[in-house]
């Protein structure tokens, strides 16, 4: 006789994991793609622009070798949360030590960056004072209010109290404010002073020139400044609402690498736009008018003069005069066909 043991119902355990470090997990996914575009843009800027100056490279150079530091800080604490601290659920309230680490890391890369756009703000605003010091003044506080969150997240032991304490709202909610704000200030900007500075004569071929140049510059820093100020907010929004996750580190982390694609992009594009720029010049120009002179692409007459020796002057005279005549008669020709 078979006995067959009754079954008994398992009560069905949702994973805490799911929700605290799914979306965590897949955004540093996309972090990481995003550095290795950072790599990949380091490279080719260090093939093509071998002439630029050594504090320009140097600049590059440190915000590579900062972003590899916030890649291994951010895979560091990923690594922690789901592999070190695996079956310990109150592992995922506490704040791991790399989170701070990738923080300062970010704040860096984000002073490094939003610090080159300041410095073109000034040169190309004619060394406005006032409004640099303005851009220049919210960059040094996004700084500030950073290496808060960076001191918080090492002195506060768990995620409840710095996410419910007024100070981590503060230090968070502000430094992504004043990153978002100076994104939005450096657009401004550079859409003014490079619009006014672009105003020649309308239809001169200098005005078509600068506008389409000063055109791409300007649709490359609005969607780069969008993209970036979207990342900003959707980090205050993550952290102050979704308090059951911590998602807003994975945006955090892709905030950091769109800082560091937009500056590197916004270096290698340069010769994109001078040679696009060059494949739709079929003109030279001359004068403040914008005078064009076509290059004719006629027949060409070539007018060889060959002196011939007679013992005769007057023949001799008389042959020279002849060719004296076929070139003014070709020159004038090719004058006729360079005129539209």
């Amino acid at each position: 006789m078979t006995i067959v043991s009754p079954t008994v119902p398992r009560a069905t355990v949702k994973n805490p994991a799911e929700d605290i470090m799914g979306g965590l997990l897949i955004t540093i996914f996309i972090a990481c793609i995003l550095y290795g575009m950072t790599t990949l843009q380091t490279f080719i800027y260090s093939q093509k622009y071998t002439k630029d100056g050594t504090s320009l490279k140097f600049l590059v150079y440190t915000v590579w070798v900062l972003e590899t530091f916030h890649t291994a800080f951010c895979i560091k604490f990923i690594y922690g949360y789901l592999v070190s601290g695996f079956g310990d659920i109150l592992n995922f309230i506490r704040v791991d030590w790399g989170v701070g680490a990738a923080v300062i890391c970010s704040v860096l890369v984000g002073m490094c960056v939003q610090g080159y756009y300041t410095w073109r703000v000034w040169i190309v605003s004619g060394k406005a004072v006032i409004w640099t010091f303005i851009i220049a003044f919210f960059t040094l506080a996004r700084v500030g209010f950073g290496i808060g969150s960076s001191v918080l997240s090492y002195t506060l032991p768990d995620w409840v109290r710095l996410r419910n304490l007024a100070n981590g709202i503060a230090t968070v909610s502000g430094g992504l404010g004043c990153a978002a704000l100076v994104d939005l200030l450096v657009a401004m900007s550079l859409t003014f002073y490079l619009k006014r500075g672009s105003m020649w004569e309308t239809g001169s071929f200098h005005y078509k020139q600068s506008t389409s140049m000063v055109n791409k510059i300007l649709l490359y820093t609005v969607n780069t400044g969008a993209l970036t100020g979207t990342a900003s907010m959707a980090c205050v929004i993550m952290f102050a609402c979704k308090k059951d996750s911590l998602i807003f580190l994975g945006f955090f982390a892709i905030q950091t690498k769109l800082y560091a694609n937009s500056f590197l992009g916004s270096l290698n594009a340069r010769s994109h736009i001078r040679s696009t720029l060059v494949s739709r010049t079929h003109m030279f120009s001359s004068g403040s008018r914008g005078l064009q002179f076509s290059i004719p692409t006629g027949p060409v007459i070539e007018v060889t003069r060959e002196t011939i020796t007679h013992a005769d002057e007057d023949r001799e005279d008389f042959v020279a005069r002849e060719t004296q005549d076929l070139e003014m008669k070709a020159v004038q020709d090719l004058k006729s066909e360079a005129l539209p």
